[in-house]
Formats: structure tokens, C-alpha cells, sequence
């Protein structure tokens, strides 16, 4: 059933279900859309469809206060999601906050630590380098670009267990350079 803009407010203020149904069928895109350009870089999809249930509802809740000579339905159902949206994004600002009380340092980040693994890091690219062009290339590809040995075999027209011995051939290499057991 199509309802004119007049009959379908009629209706809601009736608490009629069809009228609601319809109202939801047909601004349901719109006000997720309006909902999603304010909401989406906050929150997930879960919290936008949250959002649009509560504009729907409000709608039915507060049809009383839309004034039909001030304004067009449409409308006022846009500056209710607006609202609804703006309000969700203030909760999740505010869930977001730490009391800085409360809040500990813990020493996880160890500017030595990171000192030494860059430095492994910078190591282990080092000795990569100076395997030969084969053994080298499959390496990266198979741990820097995480490619499937299947692909490997395809692409160098090795076997499954050629492929594998160059691999575990590097890794002992990188083991002895670095002093690892």
C-alpha cells in the first residue's frame, strides 16, 4: 500500500503497523546512508543498523512532535537520525576515555629491545642478500610475500623438496649469523 506523506504521519499517530512497516521500507537506505556519514569511521556496521533501528523508533514514539505545516516528514526524519547519530558518536568519545589515575606505564616498550631487533632485522635482509639469485628470490617470495611453495615449484620449475632444501638451507644460515640455537 502507498501512503501519502499526510496519511502515512495519519497513520503512525494511529500506531498503525502497516504505516510503520511502510515508513521503514521506505527511508530504511536514506537515513542508514545519513547514519553512516556521520557514524562510520567511529563505529561498526552493528552500531550504524543500532542507530537507524533507534530513528525508527523514535519516530514512532515522538510522531507527535512533527508538525506537518512546519516542515516535510522526510525532513524531520533526517534531523532525528542527525541527532540519534551525533548522540551514539558522543557515547563512544566517551567510552573511549582513560582516567589517568588509573592508568599505568607498563615498561613492554624497551628502546634496547627494539634497538637489537632492527638491527637483527637489517642482518637477516643482509644475508638474504648474499644468497644467490634463486635462492634469494625464492625466499622473499616465500617469506616476505608469503607465496606457496606450490607456486614456487611452478615458477622455478623445482620439486616440492628442492624447494624445501633451499629454504631450510637459508634458515640455518640466518640461525648461524645471528648466534641462534
Amino acid at each position: 500500500m502507498e501512503y501519502s506523506q499526510s496519511a502515512l504521519v495519519e497513520g503512525i499517530k494511529a500506531k498503525d503497523v502497516a504505516a510503520y512497516n511502510y515508513m521503514i521500507n521506505k527511508y530504511t537506505k536514506t537515513i542508514y546512508y545519513l547514519a553512516y556519514n556521520i557514524l562510520s569511521p567511529a563505529l561498526g556496521k552493528e552500531d550504524i543498523e543500532e542507530c537507524v533501528s533507534d530513528v525508527f523508533l523514535d519516530a514512532w514514539i515522538k510522531i507527535d512532535e512533527f508538525n506537518q505545516e512546519k516542515g516535510n516528514f522526510r525532513t524531520w526524519l533526517f534531523i532525528l537520525t542527525k541527532y540519534k547519530a551525533l548522540t551514539y558518536k558522543r557515547k563512544k568519545a566517551t567510552k573511549n576515555v582513560v582516567d589517568i589515575e588509573e592508568f599505568q606505564i607498563k615498561d613492554s616498550y624497551n628502546l634496547e629491545k627494539q634497538f637489537f631487533l632492527r638491527q637483527d632485522q637489517e642482518k637477516v635482509v643482509e644475508i638474504i642478500n648474499s644468497f644467490n639469485r634463486i635462492d634469494k628470490e625464492i625466499f622473499f617470495r616465500r617469506y616476505f610475500f608469503d607465496e606457496k611453495i606450490s607456486d614456487l615449484e611452478k615458477t622455478f620449475n623445482l620439486s616440492r623438496s628442492a624447494i624445501d632444501n633451499r629454504l631450510l638451507r637459508g634458515r640455518k644460515i640466518i640461525k648461524e649469523a645471528l648466534n641462534y640455537e
